[in-house]
């Protein structure tokens, strides 16, 4: 008989074992940061109507052009797996009535999105994404906020030298006339920018500064600077924000042509990196974001301001391990039971829950027999209590405590274990 292979699909990837503890990390870490700002949890549909994401995202970027997985339900509607988090948050945040709640109301999420891109190093079909959302307000205080949380979120995490690069691309009105400028600057060159540019620059000229092509990159340095044609509205909003960057000595550099790949920004954008390293620009900047009022115009309902910031997780592993950032994971308290029979297996699941209902912690290799594999198992798992229950232990309703840092072992009653081992751990 033929051995089917099944493997994962293209661009999507199994996270367990000791992956899985990096991940759990940076969701733990998140969770710490979310609670101290107040802010809410939030978990939206992987589905959802592909409209949203056109009007949201913007039809001429990349990802409603080429990255979106699209599926036809059976009613004829359309529906993507979400790409990403923000479009997904401020549509629940309007349909479920949050305009009447204490404003901004502040949201994260941690999740599965889905975008169907070359797959790379760092870079999946299905990644994860913690993002923070702040809307109903706005103030710049509030995206120097948001920048601090996004900074404090990675800080938190192990790294050092994290930099902020940092613009503003004003408002609709400003754009105009930088947008006319950028045109006339461009005219003679259309022919040596990339085949992606060359049709950015009659469909949505602002994503040619977004573009990683060198040869793109090197004709740009000597472009027109957005923030030379802004509004006093929004130059003194990015003034300002930039005013409460200093004051909470977060280091920034300003990057006039960071514009972000998503129709719905405006004002203040920003990605957070590290200072130049080749083995760090491999993996790219780790946390991207920015106020993006224009949402609520792109779907059409009252005007609502917002600000926010998505982390994608598999880079922030990916750098984690690169740079040998320690989890500092806390070493297990509970126990772990050993057993030898049929009998002894059978007093040990009794034992199990009657230390559950004691909110102990239990590890256990109960399918098991050998007494040697068991120990070795608990050793690895560095507990440093061990109940063992052999034949003679399981008839006379006792147990062997053992203390696995001295050596030390006792013989407890089976209905005194829990108050015993309350005794040894702190």
């Amino acid at each position: 008989m033929t051995k089917i292979k099944y493997q994962t699909v293209t661009g999507m990837h199994d996270v367990f074992g000791r992956e899985q503890i990096f991940y759990d990390k940076v969701e733990e870490v998140a969770r710490k940061i979310a609670n101290f700002y107040s802010f809410q949890k939030i978990s939206t549909p992987i589905l959802e109507d592909q409209d949203l994401f056109i009007r949201s995202v913007g039809e001429g970027t990349d990802i409603v052009e080429k990255e979106m997985f699209t599926l036809k339900t059976k009613g004829k509607d359309l529906l993507v797996l979400r790409p990403e988090g923000t479009a997904s948050v401020f549509r629940a945040y309007l349909e479920n009535g949050m305009q009447s709640l204490p404003q901004p109301v502040k949201l994260w999420y941690y999740g599965p999105f889905f975008r169907y891109e070359r797959p790379q190093a760092g870079r999946y079909r299905q990644f994860w994404q913690i993002g923070f959302e702040l809307i109903g307000d706005a103030s710049p205080v509030l995206d120097a906020e948001t920048i601090l949380i996004a900074y404090n979120l990675l800080k938190d995490l192990g790294f050092k030298k994290v930099v902020v690069n940092i613009n503003s691309i004003g408002c609709e009105e400003c754009r105009k006339d930088f947008k006319k400028a950028l045109s006339s600057f461009l005219k003679n060159k259309k022919e040596t920018l990339c085949s992606d540019c060359k049709r950015r620059a009659e469909t949505n000229i602002l994503r040619i500064l977004d573009c990683k092509n060198p040869k793109c990159q090197q004709i740009l340095n000597e472009a027109p600077q957005i923030v030379d044609y802004l509004c006093p509205d929004c130059k003194n909003h990015f003034k300002q924000v930039l005013e409460f960057l200093e004051e909470i000595e977060i280091p920034y550099k300003l990057d006039p042509f960071l514009v972000r790949g998503l129709d719905y920004y405006n004002r203040t954008v920003f990605e957070i990196g590290f200072e130049e390293n080749k083995e760090e620009e491999a993996i790219g900047s780790l946390i991207g974001g920015g106020r993006y009022d224009n949402l609520s115009k792109a779907l059409k309902t009252d005007f609502v301001p917002a600000v926010g910031f998505s982390m994608g997780v598999e880079r922030v592993v990916s750098l984690m391990k690169l740079k040998e950032i320690e989890l500092n994971l806390k070493k297990k308290q509970g126990v772990f039971i050993v057993q030898v029979g049929d009998l002894a297996k059978k007093k040990a699941l009794r034992m199990m829950e009657e230390l559950r209902k004691a909110k102990i912690d239990v590890f256990e290799a109960i399918s098991k027999d050998s007494m040697k594999l068991q120990l070795t198992k608990a050793n690895k798992l560095a507990i440093n209590i061990v109940l063992i229950i052999g034949q003679q232990e399981a008839l006379n309703n006792t147990v062997i405590l053992k203390d696995m840092v001295t050596g030390k072992q006792s013989t407890v009653k089976q209905e005194n274990i829990a108050k015993e081992i309350k005794k040894r751990i702190k």
